[in-house]
């Protein structure tokens, strides 16, 4: 399993979305802006702190991202992570015929101009970024549409390789306190195939720390009987947004392993 972030341009936020659900149903970690970013936060700090915290930096390259001064910022630092660490780190993806910059030239590109070769390309980078040891189970009707129930509730409070994966992690847990870590590997132990959700979404709630298993269940427990203590841990520190962001992230799991 490997994380990545994607860069890309506001234009091509679609397609960005779709590369992303695709990835993570493949059980990988991604970084994508809308999802890791709050109202309020440093664009600057926030985009670096991803950028360290993950293994790949996948360019989305169109007519607007190669015109982006943000685009440009991201693969300046991701290609400067390439040359200190002497591998790999930019994977370049054409989703519009165009000329790669300067410092992206002579690299083998992804080609999704051709849409029809969607999965075939999918297919070549998850094998750059590295087959995962477990990847989500197929899911019946009925627990599709439990899930989008769950959602709905969680929407409706808020308005109001062994040592390689284990680097892989340790990366995407950069910033979480001890007892975060603690409760994510705990988890990722009994559901692996929810690791790539843990890693990059799992979070606290007034100290308590929150993975998905454990918010499928509450939100389960809340929608039946009509109130759980963790309602009141994520509406006293206002982690509303980080639950909608791990719903979502699992909902787009889900439907991609049913597409």
């Amino acid at each position: 399993m490997s994380t990545v972030f994607l860069s890309h341009s506001h234009a091509d936020k679609p397609f960005a979305r779709k590369l992303a659900a695709s990835l993570r149903a493949a059980g990988h970690g991604v970084w994508i802006d809308e999802a890791e970013i709050n109202i309020g936060d440093s664009l600057v700090e926030k985009i670096r702190e991803g950028l360290d915290q993950v293994d790949y930096v996948a360019a989305i390259l169109s007519s607007a991202s190669i015109d982006s001064p943000w685009v440009t910022r991201e693969l300046d630092i991701a290609s400067n992570r390439e040359i200190e660490e002497g591998r790999v780190v930019v994977l370049p993806l054409l989703v519009e015929k165009v000329d790669l910059p300067g410092f992206l030239k002579g690299k083998f590109y992804g080609d999704f101009t051709d849409e029809s070769q969607y999965e075939h390309v999918v297919a070549l980078l998850n094998r750059q970024l590295g087959e995962p040891e477990c990847k989500p189970e197929a899911k019946e009707v009925e627990e599709i549409e439990a899930l989008k129930v769950a959602l709905a509730f969680a929407q409706q409070k808020a308005e109001m390789s062994e040592e390689k994966a284990l680097q892989h992690a340790n990366l995407a847990l950069i910033g979480k306190s001890d007892s975060l870590k603690s409760a994510i590997r705990v988890a990722n132990e009994k559901h692996p195939t929810h690791a790539a959700i843990n890693n990059i979404h799992a979070f606290e709630a007034a100290g308590f720390p929150v993975v998905l298993d454990y918010l499928l269940w509450a939100i389960g427990k809340a929608a039946r009987t009509g109130a759980h203590q963790l309602d009141s841990l994520i509406t006293a520190d206002d982690k509303w947004e980080d639950a909608k962001r791990m719903m979502q992230a699992y909902s787009d799991v889900i439907a991609q392993g049913n597409g």
